[in-house]
């Protein structure tokens, strides 16, 4: 089980009422009038004093968020920008031809408010899943946590912008964030490099309008995965891609 600080058993101590919003509770949170910066802080303070590190490599299955750091991407010369931070919930692990790796969504890529809306709208279409673990987090893959059902459903929001591909080897400082904390992790911001984070919300808004497309949006030309992965991810790995 993924070792929060606390829980109470395999299948969680915390039973949430049918009532329960994750929207309405972000919304009730203490940080939402607080700046960016002042709620990321507050935020990684909290999730640092309430989730252990891990291994992202057991630690990483699908429909699993994740805190942790990617200071020097494989490829960073040659990314426009990268966040050297991300909060990503994962599809899962993959074999490429260089390796292990691992996919998911960073939700730093996202406006606060799409952020907020994407997160809502993934507890809903999982619930019953995410309220058994609500403390403890997923023992294993969330099987229906599907790529392609989540880019249909969410695009509106630009969901695809932030799909991102990792080195499970280059990631430090793992934490598992349960479904308890999410009301907090939407608070993080990403740690951008090389661009402003007002250039990723314009490259996200132009993503948004062109319907899964932005020129701004430069990836690495080495990029390779197998062909069951890439048949799978074709659409999006084609311009969103980072290792």
């Amino acid at each position: 089980m993924p070792p929060r600080k606390r829980n109470n058993g395999p299948s969680g101590g915390v039973k949430i009422p049918k009532s329960y919003s994750l929207l309405e509770e972000i919304k009730k949170s203490k940080l939402f009038k607080k700046s960016g910066s002042t709620a990321d802080d507050i935020a990684r303070k909290k999730i640092e004093e309430s989730c252990k590190t891990v291994g992202i490599s057991r630690y990483a299955k699908a429909g699993q968020l994740i805190l942790f750091k990617y200071l020097e991407p494989k490829t960073k010369e040659e990314l426009e920008y990268y966040d050297a931070s991300p909060c990503t919930i994962f599809f899962g692990t993959f074999k490429a031809k260089e390796g292990k790796r691992i996919l998911g969504f960073n939700i730093h890529y996202y406006p606060r408010n799409a952020r907020f809306n994407i997160m809502d709208k993934i507890f809903k279409m999982y619930r019953p899943v995410y309220a058994k673990y609500f403390d403890t987090g997923l023992t294993t893959d969330l099987d229906a946590f599907d790529y392609r059902y989540l880019i249909d459903q969410l695009e509106e929001h630009g969901l695809g912008f932030g799909v991102r591909m990792y080195i499970p080897a280059l990631a430090s400082e793992p934490r598992v964030i349960n479904p308890d904390m999410w009301t907090t992790a939407v608070y993080t911001e990403g740690w951008f490099k090389k661009r402003t984070k007002a250039a990723i919300v314009q490259y996200w808004r132009q993503w948004v309008q062109k319907g899964g497309q932005v020129k701004s949006h430069k990836v690495s030309k080495k990029a390779k995965i197998n062909k069951a992965t890439k048949a799978a991810h074709r659409k999006v790995l084609r311009s969103n891609y980072e290792e």
